[in-house]
């Protein structure tokens, strides 16, 4: 699920930061994120909530060995969430947003995969997700998913935990309960609309000098 990500400034989004208290920071525009790139977190600090650039794959701060791919980790299952060993710490202290315009999942066809992109119509994806840092150098994190809902399964059977901006504030609050968070927002889903984009998107090196859309032109 969610293989690719698509950032984009928008009023919205801005929005949402001030009523955070996230004042004088602007998100960037970033087309076609692969997971262990860098996206943006929004996540608790010392000094309060943050706008943070982060690795999207995330690597436990326990962990004795250099970053790297060995596990798929830029996803976590949110049927697994509270008991798995890279996740059960993050969800209870570490929980962050990743504020999307969209993202990419891709439909077997036959032989082939139709990409296709996937957002909110004019709301902006609030993405529920974990942080970690290892070894005080790495910041990282992992979107949540969960089954797809009757309207998402002929594209992929899992699907992004989305939010709405009172559910995310609450999702940051480290004061809320944890299970009670999961219990509360488990099947949340902004309402999807999904349409098939060209196999450019396919290649993460195809974002460089263009614009929002440019990548989901005709081959």
């Amino acid at each position: 699920m969610c293989g690719r990500l698509f950032i984009k400034p928008v009023t919205e989004l801005e929005q949402l930061l001030a009523m955070l208290g996230i004042l004088n920071v602007t998100l960037p525009l970033l087309n076609n994120v692969a997971p262990t790139e860098t996206i943006p977190l929004i996540r608790q600090t010392e000094t309060g909530l943050n706008l943070s650039p982060v690795r999207w794959w995330l690597h436990p701060h326990w962990s004795k060995e250099e970053p790297n791919q060995k596990f798929a980790m830029f996803n976590a299952r949110i049927e697994t969430i509270l008991t798995a060993p890279s996740f059960r710490s993050p969800i209870q202290h570490r929980r962050g947003i990743v504020p999307a315009a969209g993202f990419i999942e891709w439909k077997r066809e036959g032989s082939s995969k139709q990409p296709f992109y996937i957002d909110a119509g004019d709301q902006p994806l609030l993405l529920a997700a974990v942080w970690d840092v290892w070894q005080e150098q790495l910041i990282s994190c992992a979107i949540i998913t969960q089954p797809a809902d009757a309207a998402f399964a002929p594209v992929h059977d899992r699907m992004p935990l989305s939010l709405t901006a009172a559910q995310a504030e609450r999702w940051l609050d480290p004061q809320q309960d944890h299970k009670q968070l999961i219990d509360d927002f488990s099947g949340s889903s902004l309402l999807l609309r999904m349409r098939p984009v060209s196999s450019k998107v396919n290649n993460a090196r195809n974002k460089d000098d263009v614009e929002f859309l440019d990548v989901m032109g005709n081959d």
